[in-house]
């Protein structure tokens, strides 16, 4: 299809300090024009010049370096001053340092009329702070002859408007710093009226095509692109009533949660009401059952007066019993007196008292001679301490030999005193240790080091506060945990030359200096023996490690503790001989020798044996030592228990503890008992011979009227006694009545009289026969506290409900402890009368309010985008069905969404859409059905599921604001509800068969595939620069340039041929961009080739060749791959 339809040419640019260009002035041809060069040549640089003019856009966001090959992404700044480098510390390298300007200059001339004009754009740059000034511009005429240059520099924006109002009429020129201003310009006017919206959108999207995208996303992005539908107003206002709503809602909450807590507060007065009536029948029963007591004790003290009088009489009686009896055995006593016999008697008992004490010295004697024998069988019992014992069995030793026996014990107690303190002494030390080892060795068994508390405890602090200050439960290590052993010979050597540096802790060199700090916080004097290790610094270490170091031997979980360890033991050398450990500066040897700075020393044997700390196999080892120095320690520990068993046998033997004195007078007593006893019989036979003249007989009476005499005494001490109690008794129940009575008048006082509950009560106690006041007042008062438990139960329950109402409403402010529910019951009575409607009038009107913005504005919106969106594809399918591409002939189809989401499609595209909103019912059920006409009948359930995806969540996180935000943005999309295809018309012999080729394309990889594309894509352009309109609708001609970068990549020369063959014969301009490796598909069939190159990546030249020049620029090229 060949177009004569005139258009406005791009027909020069002009470039002045734009990246690697200095100077430079590129010609046109009206048809089709060809860049070419290697990647990184400078095609991109002109192109991306070009959209700043065209898109009056200055930040480069979103077409910069599009179409060029590689992935740098350079900004206004880098292009204006020509970054060359970036150097150290990611500072940039420019071409331009002192302060210059940039122009950018694109001629346009009418290819009917020829006029020219030209638009374009001046920046200022200061490099000092690489801020930017900018002036776009657009005047009559062609370039100017200057090129927009002084004598030696570019012109500055002041110096170009001065310029263009020197040499121009006020309407033959404008200039302005505002983009917006002169885009408006530029599209209306300037290129001859152009969509403000849609041109810039295909233009830039049309540059960097490819191919590499779904049909449908195709079509999407080049054919039927995004509008913005402006959704604020209505969103608002359905958030307005979705608010109301949301209030409404609340409200019959807070109502239904205040009737809740009223029926819990009347829960609360039952109870109340049943504890009132126990209570009442409690206090009742207590005054009758006072009344009762205060009777009770009153009888009982009645009888225990007569029981009193009773007793009295009977004591007297006894009294004169006892009398009488005593006078008789005065009697008998004044006859046995006169015979003697009482004198003797008396002596006799004196005599039998000294003997009993005389015969205890001599039981203590022979006991303490028999308890000396005991020193006999004892080795170290001297021959004269025998002999001295043995004088003492036969009770014929003196006091000075008995000093000397005392003198010899106390020596030999003295000896095994000393001799058990000492084997005590080593025994407790025995056992300490032997409790540490079991105590370790527990641990061990258990699966954890045994390491020294402090180190635990400062573990555990720096553990516990790292946690506080990071919120990270941040592992703490002891650096043995992270270290194994390679090999077992080397185990003593590693543990010993490490030492305590093996029980420095350890944590993540994110988190080392926190710890160190944290550290320091400890108290220096307890926890000077534990070490942190920076591993921040130590894991950025980078020592030297000999060959055949002491570190080959260690396995490191952590990588960094790697770089610490090589510090410590890269430069101990593994050695098996003096010989060797000489011949190095610091050397180890297996069996734990040390060589360091000429001295050879053995390792602190602890460091290996007791503190093997390193790995899981210094567990095993260190469980084997352990269980060797235990046995080791019961075998010393068996000769001290016997020495101390052996002191103890002989510190339990008689050591003469008493004085000298009591011995010798335990042996005086001896010798006296034998005179007593000869006194003892000389008095028994005297009183023998008085018995047997009758003062046996008198003694015998005298004895039976005493024992007569006791037994009454007896009798009257317990009448005595009964008197006593009984005095006692009284007076208790006298005061016993006083407290009654005065108890039971204050009860009577305190008590308040119900008349109600008093008929009760008194119905109740009518059915009692007889009544057991205590009893009944106990159940009561059961049933008293069980209502009072379920009182506050309830009012806690209520109470409950008010915490959780005052976390809910925390504005209201009630009371949660008030024992009435006034407030509460208010608020609700209030809520229900005024509130409610108030709230329901004011959802009504933004019911309406609602539904007038979504189908006066959204829905609107939507139904005019998809019939434009319509409108646009019959269009293009006209476009398509003149164009001849082959046999090929091609068709849009756009219809509703066959999706899920294309359920809302009819309801856009319904006929009877056109409705009045005031006609809705302000009820609030027709609100919670917001439509009720014949539209809102038929889609309302869709229309309220789509209003309701425009109203945020309330309370949403961050991750929910951001999905709704995307759904709004879906749903607030008409492409939304399209679906999208193309299809391949085939004319056969009697039909023309429709193939959808969103499939096909898929399976296509290689050119066969573009056509259709680019069919649409230049049927896009044809619409957007009005070509093939009726003279009656066109206004003024417009640009008719496309711009594509590496467009026809995948196709043969033929197909490219075509390609070209079409954009010609729709009557575009064309630049078509492309390396240089695919210029033999291009050259002849262009107009105009422009080679680029940039051989030191700061100068980009650039060369012309017209069409007639073609044969000269391939020689050119040959020649130059085989130079290469």
């Amino acid at each position: 299809m060949e177009t004569k339809q005139a258009f406005k040419a791009l027909s020069k640019i002009c470039l002045n300090n734009w990246h690697y260009i200095d100077r430079k002035e590129l010609t046109l041809n009206q048809g089709i024009n060809f860049f070419t060069g290697h990647s990184g040549s400078g095609k991109s640089t002109v192109i991306d010049a070009m959209q700043i003019v065209l898109y009056a856009n200055t930040d480069g966001r979103g077409f910069f370096n599009k179409a060029a090959a590689d992935d740098s992404d350079r900004s206004l700044i880098e292009y204006l001053r020509g970054m060359v480098n970036i150097g150290e510390n990611n500072e940039s390298q420019y071409l331009r340092n002192q302060n210059f300007s940039s122009t950018i200059v694109l001629e346009l001339q009418r290819t009917d009329t020829e006029e020219y004009q030209c638009v374009g754009i001046v920046f200022d740059v200061d490099t000092s702070t690489n801020e930017i000034s900018r002036r776009f511009f657009w005047h009559r005429g062609p370039l100017l002859e200057n090129g927009y240059r002084t004598a030696r520099r570019t012109m500055s924006t002041l110096e170009l408007e001065g310029w263009l109002q020197s040499h121009y009429g006020k309407e033959e020129y404008f200039a302005t710093s505002h983009n917006e201003r002169f885009r408006r310009q530029l599209y209306d006017v300037y290129l001859g009226g152009l969509d403000s919206e849609k041109f810039p959108l295909l233009f830039k999207r049309a540059i960097p095509f490819r191919m590499n995208i779904r049909l449908e996303d195709f079509v999407k992005e080049y054919i039927c692109m995004e509008q913005d539908i402006h959704i604020d107003d209505m969103q608002e206002s359905v958030m307005q009533y979705g608010r109301m709503r949301k209030k409404i809602e609340d409200t019959y909450t807070e109502i239904s949660i205040l009737k809740e807590m009223q029926e819990k507060y009347g829960l609360v007065l039952e109870k109340e009401e049943t504890i009132q009536k126990n209570g009442y029948f409690t206090g009742k029963l207590e005054i009758l059952e006072l009344m009762e007591r205060a009777g009770e004790l009153t009888d009982k003290a009645a009888l225990s007066r007569d029981d009193l009088q009773n007793q009295e009489r009977l004591k007297d009686g006894l009294d004169e019993q006892i009398a009488d009896l005593t006078t008789q055995g005065e009697e008998l006593l004044k006859r046995i007196s006169s015979t003697g016999y009482e004198d003797l008697k008396t002596r006799l008992e004196s005599i039998n008292e000294l003997m009993e004490h005389l015969n205890k010295s001599e039981v203590k004697w022979h006991q303490t001679a028999e308890r000396l024998n005991a020193w006999i069988d004892q080795e170290t019992t001297s021959n004269q301490t025998i002999w001295d014992i043995e004088e003492f069995e036969k009770n014929t030793i003196d006091g000075e030999k008995l000093e000397r026996l005392k003198k010899s014990l106390a020596e030999m107690r003295k000896e095994a005193e000393d001799l058990k303190s000492e084997a005590s002494a080593v025994l407790r030390d025995l056992k300490r240790q032997e409790r540490q080892l079991k105590e370790e060795l527990a641990q061990l068994k258990a699966g954890s080091k045994a390491y020294p508390k402090v180190l635990e405890h400062a573990r555990s602090y720096i553990q516990r506060r790292l946690l506080e200050e990071t919120g990270k439960a941040v592992e703490v290590h002891v650096m043995a945990d992270l270290l194994d052993i390679r090999n077992e010979e080397w185990r003593n050597a590693v543990e010993g030359y490490l030492g305590g540096n093996k029980l420095a802790l350890v944590v993540p060199p994110a988190y080392a200096e926190d710890a160190l700090r944290i550290y320091s916080e400890l108290d220096k004097n307890e926890y000077f023996r534990v070490a942190v290790l920076d591993t921040e610094k130590a894991g950025k270490d980078t020592p030297t490690v000999l060959e055949g170091a002491l570190c080959e031997e260690l396995d490191v979980r952590e990588s960094y503790l790697k770089p610490y360890l090589e510090r410590l033991l890269g430069q101990v050398v593994k050695c098996r001989s003096i010989d060797e450990l000489r011949g190095c500066r610091i050397g180890v040897t297996p069996d734990c020798m040390v060589y360091h700075t000429f001295r050879l020393q053995q390792m602190n044997p602890e460091q290996y044996t007791k503190s093997v700390y390193i790995g899981k196999d210094s567990v095993r080892q260190r469980i084997r030592l352990l269980e060797k120095s235990l046995a080791e320690m019961e075998k010393k520990r068996a000769p001290e228990e016997k020495t101390v068993r052996e002191c103890e046998a002989v510190l339990s033997l008689e050591g003469l503890n008493e004085e000298t004195g009591l011995y010798l007078e335990w042996q005086k007593d001896m010798g006296d008992l034998k005179e007593r006893q000869k006194e003892k019989k000389k008095l028994e036979q005297k009183l023998l011979k008085l018995k047997e003249e009758n003062v046996d007989q008198w003694e015998k009476e005298r004895s039976a009227l005493l024992a007569l005499a006791d037994g009454k005494r007896r009798e009257r001490d317990a009448v005595s006694r009964r008197i006593y109690e009984l005095h006692t008794r009284i007076s208790q129940m006298t005061q016993a009545v006083t407290a009654v009575e005065q108890e039971l008048l204050a009860k009577e006082r305190e008590f308040k009289q119900d008349d109600i509950l008093e008929a009760e009560f008194t119905e109740y106690m009518a059915g009692k026969d007889q009544p057991r006041y205590e009893k009944l007042r106990d159940y009561f008062t059961g049933r008293l506290n069980a209502a009072a438990e379920a009182r506050d139960q309830a009012f806690q329950t209520l109470m409950d409900a008010r915490g959780e109402y005052a976390r809910k409403y925390p504005n209201r402010n009630f009371s949660i402890t008030a024992k009435d529910n006034r407030e509460y019951e208010k608020l609700m009575e209030i809520l229900e009368c005024d509130h409610l409607e108030e709230y329901r009038q004011i959802a009504a009107e933004q019911a309406r309010s609602a539904v007038e913005h979504f189908k006066d504005d959204f829905m609107f919106k939507i139904r005019s985008a998809i019939r434009e969106a319509l409108q646009r594809k019959d269009e293009l399918n006209r476009i398509i069905s003149r164009l001849d591409f082959g046999k090929d002939k091609y068709q849009f189809v756009i219809g509703k969404n066959k999706g899920a989401d294309g359920r809302f499609y009819d309801m856009f595209m319904d006929d009877s859409l056109e409705v009045n909103p005031n006609d809705l019912n302000d009820t609030v059920d027709n609100q919670m059905n917001l439509f009720t006409m014949e539209h809102e009948s038929q889609y309302g359930e869709l229309i309220e599921e789509l209003i309701h995806v425009f109203i945020p969540p309330d309370n949403a996180s961050p991750e929910q604001m951001e999905e709704a935000k995307r759904n709004m943005d879906k749903y607030a999309d008409y492409r939304t509800y399209l679906s999208f295809d193309m299809q391949q018309l085939i004319q056969n012999e009697d039909e023309v068969i429709k193939i959808r080729l969103s499939k096909m394309i898929k399976k296509n990889s290689g050119g066969e595939g573009q056509n259709p594309l680019y069919v649409a894509l230049l049927a896009s352009f044809a619409q957007a620069y009005r070509i093939s309109m009726p003279e009656s609708i066109r206004r003024n001609p417009t640009i008719r340039l496309v711009v594509l970068d590496e467009a026809f990549s995948k196709m043969d020369a033929e197909k490219v041929a075509s390609c070209i063959e079409l954009i010609r014969g729709l009557g575009f301009q064309a630049i078509i961009s492309a390396t240089n490796d695919k210029i033999q598909n291009y050259v002849e069939n262009v107009d105009k080739t422009f080679v680029f190159a940039n051989p030191n990546k700061k100068s980009i030249s650039i060369q012309e060749f017209e069409r007639e020049s073609f044969p000269q620029l391939m020689k050119e090229l040959d020649e130059g791959e085989d130079d290469d």
